[in-house]
């Protein structure tokens, strides 16, 4: 029942294509406060850089198109290739269901085929590398239940702490030893299998619990379909579980067969890629030629942003921008040059010159 506002903001300069630039408004929480060094939703100018949650990610992406008008309307020689829109979505940070694929509901009324789009969603100190490619993303949760009993007798009850222990080790051993192509675009080369949250349901010491929990957080390179992936973990479960035996030294035998183990996908996501020859990927880097006098240099990444979803729908986007690195962090922060360098660089990419 939240509503999360996506704005969608178009100028039309009597073109026939459109330069779509699409930030998001959505940030993370602040995390720990006391890691801050002024209030996190307070911003902060300091030495050039301007403080706060979300300076970086993603509202870099939108100060920077504000500055863009402005250099638009204070021009004297704007001689534009391609309209304008600017899009501030919501959600990104959660999935986007609210945001971009919402949007997409929409999309003949928004894009058309032959658009060029970039994401403001990513970036380096030197703001030359350019992301064309995502790795597919599973997000998986397993449930492993056993049985609960009292932590001086496992003879009557069967540790889940135990199964998934050994669970996690061998199927992160497999993954990794099956999946192992690398593919030097991509920072890190390889795809990767980690596991993050792990819950129980007990909160004493003395309990051995009889249910656990854990994800998996998956990014696989483009050499790899997540059909493939999925299969083997299916087929790891069926293994693992014909094989309890060997992972338990005291338990209750007569429970064994009641044991289960399930998973289901959080979040799925197809690799995507957009030609390296596409008139977009072009565009920019002639424009980051321009402005900061560096070579362009193409690459992929693990993380997901909205670019996936559009790629997958056909439109060419890249994930580009300027930053620190400081996303997500305590005292996450933004230099205020190279929010304009940024739009500089989207100037240059709309202007015929």
């Amino acid at each position: 029942g939240i509503v999360r506002p996506n704005i969608v903001a178009k100028f039309d300069f009597k073109r026939e294509r459109t330069l779509h630039i699409i930030s998001h408004l959505d940030t993370v929480p602040e995390g720990e406060l006391s890691l801050w060094e002024s209030p996190p939703y307070e911003p902060r100018i300091k030495d050039g850089r301007i403080y706060g949650r979300g300076s970086e990610d993603n509202h870099k992406g939108i100060v920077s198109s504000l500055i863009l008008l402005k250099m638009i309307f204070e021009s004297k020689n704007f001689n534009p290739k391609y309209n304008l829109s600017l899009i501030f979505l919501s959600d990104e940070e959660c999935g986007s269901r609210y945001g971009i694929q919402h949007l997409l509901k929409y999309e003949e009324e928004v894009f058309s085929r032959e658009d060029l789009i970039i994401v403001p969603d990513f970036g380096t100190p030197e703001g030359n590398y350019v992301e064309i490619a995502e790795k597919g993303i599973l997000w998986l949760k397993f449930k492993i239940r056993g049985k609960q009993c009292h932590g001086s007798t496992p003879d009557r009850g069967i540790n889940t702490n135990i199964l998934s222990a050994n669970f996690i080790r061998d199927l992160y051993t497999r993954l990794y030893s099956k999946y192992s192509r690398m593919d030097p675009l991509f920072s890190p080369p390889y795809s990767t299998f980690e596991p993050t949250m792990i819950v129980n349901n007990v909160e004493n010491v003395n309990t051995i619990p009889g249910y656990i929990e854990f994800t998996l957080d998956c990014r696989i390179l483009p050499d790899y379909k997540l059909e493939e992936v999925l299969r083997d973990v299916e087929e790891f479960i069926e293994d693992f579980r014909k094989n309890l035996e060997r992972y338990l030294m005291h338990y209750d035998r007569a429970s064994i067969d009641e044991v289960s183990i399930d998973y289901e996908v959080l979040q799925r996501g197809d690799p995507s890629k957009t030609p390296e020859d596409s008139e977009i990927v072009l565009e920019l880097g002639r424009a980051i030629k321009k402005v900061l006098n560096k070579e362009p240099i193409l690459c992929g990444m693990g993380g997901g942003t909205i670019g996936a979803f559009l790629r997958h729908r056909g439109y060419d986007t890249v994930v580009w921008g300027i930053g620190e690195g400081t996303a997500h962090q305590p005292n996450e922060h933004m230099k205020i040059e190279d929010m304009i360098k940024m739009a500089e660089i989207y100037y240059h990419v709309l202007n015929n010159e």
